[in-house]
């Protein structure tokens, strides 16, 4: 008996079964994410995480559909977005507004920004700059980055049709870096080098900025799931919004927990 106690009667601890989550959304957000995917399966062998960039809206489409487990947003869901999904912030991310590192022009006004965007300030001399005509470059539909950009900085006016527009973060800085005259707009984690990140009103989009709130181009960084989530997906997000998550969030973002 006792050796049954000990041996063949010792009750068998199963394994956890394979969980995939499936994310898409924010290019802005790809990089956070993934360290934060990194360290969750790190501490959770048996769930595996896919990222797809693809942008704000295409995320939010996705997870409407049914093809995606959570939706990564990188502005507020408009009030109509809001039915039947979960948002939850996660993290403040300064908007850079960046130019090439050969343009001597540093600080803008929100004015000047929103004239430079809307077409009506169109050479660098009248901002301090040599006499050349600004390449403005802006983010495709449904961006939300545009629309976080668009809502701090436009009151309303449209951006200039001469506006060369770039698919993602990656591709908006790496246009800059290689175009002297290109003034464009990015979170302000991971500019190239061949870019810098100009002050508005006198303020830079460092983390301090951001944490204080002293930067004006500020938007939120959204985990956005369905109300009928199961707990898998509330898992990842619970974590994201734990100590050791925020962490991870604070190390170049403002956090939205202390």
């Amino acid at each position: 008996m006792l050796g049954c106690l000990l041996t063949s009667c010792a009750a068998t601890v199963e394994p956890p079964s394979a969980v995939q989550l499936e994310l898409a959304g924010s290019t802005s957000m790809q990089g956070l994410v993934e360290e934060l995917a990194g360290a969750y399966t790190g501490r959770y062998d048996w769930v595996s995480i896919d990222i797809d960039p693809r942008g704000t809206q295409l995320g939010l489409e996705a997870l409407r559909g049914g093809a995606v487990d959570v939706a990564l947003v990188s502005r507020e869901l408009r009030p109509e977005e809001t039915q039947g999904l979960e948002a939850v912030v996660i993290a403040y991310d300064a908007v850079a507004v960046i130019v090439n590192s050969q343009n001597p022009v540093d600080d803008l006004t929100t004015a000047q920004l929103r004239n430079i965007y809307s077409g009506q300030i169109l050479v660098w001399s009248e901002l301090g700059g040599q006499e050349a005509d600004i390449q403005v470059v802006s983010r495709e539909d449904g961006s939300g980055t545009r629309e976080a950009f668009e809502g701090a900085m436009m009151q309303g006016e449209d951006v200039t049709t001469m506006a060369v527009v770039m698919p993602g973060s990656e591709a908006m800085g790496h246009f800059v870096e290689g175009n002297p005259l290109a003034v464009g707009y990015r979170s302000s984690v991971g500019i190239p080098l061949g870019t810098r990140a100009l002050r508005i009103e006198g303020v830079g989009p460092g983390v301090q900025a951001v944490a204080q709130g002293t930067y004006p181009l500020l938007r939120p960084f959204l985990l956005v799931i369905r109300q009928d989530a199961g707990q898998d997906e509330r898992s990842f997000v619970d974590f994201v919004l734990s100590p050791a998550g925020q962490v991870i969030v604070g190390q170049r973002y403002g956090r939205a927990r202390h």
